[in-house]
Formats: C-alpha cells, structure tokens, sequence
C-alpha cells in the first residue's frame, strides 16, 4: 500500500479510536470534534467540491445525497466502517461554510453491530429504520413509533436552524451504480413540518474508490423548495413524480461528475459553442478568466452598450487561460479584454513571482494575436474564504498593476480596496456564503468599476 494510502487510514482509525474513547462534555461537542478531525483528514489527499455558489445564506437546510459505499480497505474494526461521503458533507460543507456539523439522519444499528451502535451513539444523531435493515420480528407498531419520532426530532431540528443531511435511498452503492431509488420520507418530514425549508441536492462519486487512486467529488446543486416543485401536497401522485424527476435528474448528475475532467474540457466546449452562436462578432469586449466572470448571469444586461462575451470558467488558472486561449479566440477579434485572473493561482501556493511570471505570459499572448486590443485586468478581489493569503494578494495586485501600466493600452481596476470598509474589513455583503464568490451587491461594484474604464476608453 503507497505511503500516501497508509498516512490516510491511519488517520482514520486514530480518528475513530478519539471518539469512542473521548469523554465529550456534549453531542454537539462530538460533532464540532468530529468535523474538525475529518477536515484535516480529507485534506491529506484530493477532493473536489463543485457549487459552492448555490449554498443558501442562512442554516436549516436539508442536504439531500446519493450514498456512495466505502471501499472495504477502509474497515476499521469488527466490519465498521466510518462513511467517507456522509463525514465529507458534515465537515467539508455544513462544518466549513454554516459553522456547525449539522444533524445526519441514520439508521439504527442491528443488533450484531455492536461498533456502529457505539460509535453513533456518540452523535446522538436522529435513527429511523431501514427496510435494508431491520432486526427480525421487529414490530410493525415500533417501526411507526420511530417514524413519528425521526418527523418530530427533524421538525425540530429545522426550526433551530440545524441543518440535516440525510440520504433518501436508505441504503448505499457504488459511483456506477449510484444512486439507487430515492423514497418520500425525508420529503414526507419537510411537508408535515410546515416549515419549507431550501433542499440542497449533493452529488457524490468516487468514495467507493481508494482516496490515493481517485478524486473525492461532490457537486452541490442549486437549492429548492418543495412547495416550488409540488404544487398539491394532498395528491400523492404529485411526491411520486417529484421523485422520480430527482432520481432522473441525480442519475444524470452522476454520470456527469464521473466523468468530470479537471482540465475544464467540458466547460471550455461550451464556451466554444457560445462563441460559434455569437450574433455579431464584431467590437467584442471579451471577459476572459474565472468563476466570478462565468458566475456573472446578468452581464449582458450589465454591459448592454456592449457586445460583450462571457469567457469566465470556473476554477480558472492563468496557465489555462493561456493553454486554452487559441482554442477560445481563433476567428475572434476582441477589442478590449477584461481579465480576472490570479486568484485561484494562490489555491497552487505559487509564489507572486511564479504568478506574475504568468500573468506576463498571458500579456503576451494577447497581445502577439491581438495588438489592437485593450487589456483591463481586475485585481484579485480579498474573501475570507482566503483570508489567509491577505497580505499576498495586496503585493501582488500591486505587481499585476506595474505590469499593465509599462503599456497604455492597459487599464487596471482596483476593487481591492472597494471591498474594505473603514476598518479595512471585508465586507461580508458582497459575497454569497461561501465567501469567496460575489453576490448582487459584489457584482454592482464591478460592474460600476468596469464600465467608468469601458466608457472612458470608448470617449
């Protein structure tokens, strides 16, 4: 087994020996444990999460998921497993972005499983039970009693604003097999509780797999609320085609993120096609870099004056602006060029000089094919989701900004410090819940920035 595989099943057992050895003054103390520990694990190797943007502002929310089964390298002890795809949502999701674990729906333990039982008892997590998984001659009457008790507990648990994770299937497979059919109980909970919360879809792949192998993946979907989509709860035949729709739709998200390439081969055919369906490719203002550009649904409103192209994609390296920029531009000819690029390139732990060495590269790149063009660069925007890389973004926003100005053809924006309030804080209204993408408010800024540069050149 490869070092990199030993380091991470090494964690894990240690990290299962810490809570069931633990004296927790709390649940809530188990589960804040809990996701901190498996934030550092899942870090030891390659995971990526997809979507961040749709997250909902405020907790309460159900995250919905296809359960995908541990590889069996991963047995800790007597036939337990820790389930990877389920920890990665409380830690990497709810844990990260809402500050609390939230509350997983499970199923009791067996009889027999005497480590499963031990190990969630710790959580104190809401138990229903699973027609996978029932113990024999259990009654139907303590089955019932257990389903009014998980509406009531989960009920609850939304209106603190508790956020619940829960795997509709009741059971778990493989990525290929993935996801098995979804049954009404979680959305049976939600329509008794009369509470309608935001419903987060969470597409899972790959933690069937050994994590030195493979690419942990989950993709957040856009949220929902179930009296948007059924619109006459008392007809039961409206829930049962709702879930056959979610089941359509999860079977084709699957697929979809199996066959996810890194290198941005899905997104970039897009935007090919998006330039082959152009009206007029005449005095193009091309928006060229990352998610916050792709992220930008009312550009064209935005810039209307303009005949703008939206070439933003997400995750966006400068490498790739440049790998793909042949690609993207033959049989174009832009006459302005609005970048945002660099940010992602500090996520590499690149140097600054490492950063404008290829911020230069891609100057250059432009310029050879389009000498004509103007450059307007925004500079790396602060977030919190980078706090940690303050002080690099200023110096190199700094060094973004000497570069540009050796031509005056180049106009630099500086939203940077547009972002600060007085106490030179980030102001926390101009990004969506993942702190690192804009809102509305964000999105005003820049448009407000951009266009006093556009019309000043275009005078």
């Amino acid at each position: 087994m490869v070092k990199k595989e030993t380091t991470f099943k090494k964690a894990l057992s240690e990290y299962y020996k810490k809570i069931i050895t633990g004296n927790f003054n709390s649940y809530q103390k188990v589960r804040v444990f809990s996701a901190r520990a498996l934030k550092k694990i899942f870090s030891l190797n390659k995971y990526t999460l997809i979507g961040t943007e749709n997250l909902p502002t405020k907790s309460g929310v159900v995250f919905i998921y296809n359960h995908i089964s541990n590889n069996d390298e991963y047995f800790l002890k007597k036939d337990f497993q820790i389930t990877l795809d389920s920890h990665f949502i409380s830690s990497m999701i709810s844990y990260n972005y809402y500050k609390s674990p939230g509350v997983r729906i499970i199923r009791h333990s067996l009889p027999n499983e005497k480590e499963h039982a031990i190990y969630y008892n710790k959580f104190d997590y809401i138990k229903v039970y699973s027609k996978n998984y029932l113990p024999e001659n259990i009654s139907k009457e303590k089955i019932n009693d257990a389903k009014k008790e998980f509406y009531k507990k989960a009920k609850d648990t939304l209106a603190k604003g508790e956020n619940l994770i829960v795997n509709p299937e009741g059971i778990s497979s493989s990525t290929e097999m993935s996801p098995s059919d979804f049954k009404a109980g979680i959305f049976k909970m939600i329509i008794r509780s009369g509470l309608d919360p935001f419903v987060v879809p969470l597409v899972m792949t790959n933690f069937d797999k050994l994590s030195s192998e493979t690419i942990y993946r989950c993709e957040i979907k856009k949220p929902f609320r179930l009296s948007s989509v059924i619109d006459n709860y008392d007809d039961r035949k409206k829930l049962d085609n709702f879930l056959i729709d979610l089941n359509f739709n999860y079977r084709n998200w699957v697929n979809d993120l199996r066959k996810f390439n890194d290198g941005y081969d899905q997104e970039i055919k897009k935007l090919i096609l998006k330039k082959d369906k152009l009206i007029s490719k005449k005095n193009i203002v091309a928006f060229y870099g990352s998610s916050s550009f792709r992220l930008w649904n009312n550009l064209n409103e935005d810039f209307k004056a303009y005949n703008v192209l939206n070439f933003g994609f997400g995750g966006a390296f400068i490498e790739d602006c440049i790998r793909y920029f042949d690609k993207l531009f033959s049989n174009l000819n832009p006459i302005v060029f609005v970048l945002y690029v660099g940010g992602n390139d500090l996520s590499l732990e690149y140097s600054n000089r490492k950063i404008i060495s290829l911020f230069k590269n891609l100057l250059k790149k432009i310029k050879s094919q389009f000498p004509n063009a103007r450059v307007i660069s925004v500079s790396i925007k602060p977030s919190y989701h980078r706090i940690d890389k303050f002080d690099q973004i200023m110096q190199l926003n700094d060094l973004i900004e000497k570069e540009l100005m050796k031509s005056d053809q180049n106009s630099y924006i500086d939203i940077f410090k547009l972002f600060l309030n007085k106490d030179k804080k980030i102001i926390k209204s101009y990004f969506l819940k993942d702190n690192l993408h804009l809102s509305s408010k964000g999105y005003k800024v820049w448009k407000k920035e951009i266009l006093k540069v556009l019309n000043k050149n275009a005078s």
